[in-house]
């Protein structure tokens, strides 16, 4: 006698496509804060231009739209080591291709 198990992987996969969705949000909102403590202050402009952008349900981009971010993030102030947003951003996995890139 044989013992034959059909499974439909397509509700699991909608089940982890849904619990993917609900944490998405909440990594992004995590990384966002983190960055914001750990970016150098002085005006405090650059540490409040963190924001999260939805790219689909599995993915999202952290986005600082200040042009001196760049010079931050290579260690132009004592405030913070060089490369910090990558140092945060690893913290919480891996990241789908580079990890910091600039627009110029």
């Amino acid at each position: 006698m044989k013992l034959k198990v059909t499974y439909d992987m397509n509700s699991l996969l909608k089940e982890v496509d849904k619990d993917i969705k609900s944490e998405l949000p909440i990594i992004a909102s995590k990384i966002v804060d983190e960055l914001e403590l750990r970016t150098p202050k002085d005006t405090g402009e650059a540490a409040r231009s963190w924001e999260s952008i939805t790219v689909d349900k599995h993915s999202f981009n952290i986005v600082n739209d200040e042009d001196y971010i760049k010079y931050l993030n290579a260690g132009s102030s004592k405030q913070a080591p060089a490369n910090f947003i990558e140092q945060t951003v690893l913290q919480y996995g891996t990241a789908k291709g580079n990890v910091v890139e600039y627009d110029n």
